[in-house]
């Protein structure tokens, strides 16, 4: 039964927490429990990572999906450096007796994933924008997603309250193909299967 699982989204905002939720759920059943903490914030995430596992444990939840974006460096413009960062929240998170947890780190935001799914691209552009192959290569998936989705009016349709959404019409085989982010968090979800859970 999924029903004894109760999974814990601690990412840095409402809209990644709201995307991962709808991707657990369409993997997982919509029955799966879950509770979420957004940070405001990566610096707020690192700081009170470590008392928030041990709040939400508390409250019962026993999987934990923490998702981070790998920001870029403002002094050189270039991505911080992804082991560093999982290494850390690695430490953050290593306190706890046998956690099971996914770290989950997308190549500069959460948002390059849509990048991937042409059909979620055509419905937020028209024909103005192409998916990517590589959608981890493209620097601010999300003020592209916002530019890609101006109409005539000048207003863009796109914003991040449409995470959700968003992940909702994602296709996630491409995306798992395209994101090797989004594939770890599949595989993760994935090994969440009722024969695993009852050792939990």
């Amino acid at each position: 039964m999924m029903s004894n699982i109760k999974i814990a989204l601690i990412a840095e905002d409402d809209t990644d927490c709201s995307a991962i939720r709808k991707i657990v759920h369409r993997v997982l059943g919509a029955e799966v429990t879950t509770k979420k903490w957004a940070s405001k914030g990566c610096s707020t995430l690192k700081k009170k990572l470590t008392a928030k596992i041990k709040l939400l444990s508390n409250e019962g939840c026993n999987i934990f999906i923490i998702v981070h974006d790998l920001d870029r460096d403002p002094q050189n413009d270039s991505l911080n450096d992804e082991q560093v960062l999982r290494s850390e929240l690695e430490s953050l998170s290593s306190g706890f007796e046998s956690l099971n947890k996914h770290i989950c780190i997308p190549i500069e935001e959460l948002e390059a994933w849509f990048w991937s799914d042409p059909e979620v691209i055509e419905y937020l552009g028209g024909k103005k924008g192409k998916a990517q192959v590589n959608p981890h290569q493209i620097k601010s998936p999300k003020e592209k997603l916002i530019e890609l989705s101006v109409g005539k009016n000048r207003k863009p349709r796109y914003s991040t309250n449409m995470n959700g959404e968003l992940a909702e019409r994602l296709n996630l085989d491409i995306c798992s193909d395209r994101c090797p982010s989004f594939k770890n968090l599949l595989n993760f979800l994935g090994s969440l299967a009722p024969k695993n859970i009852d050792n939990l």
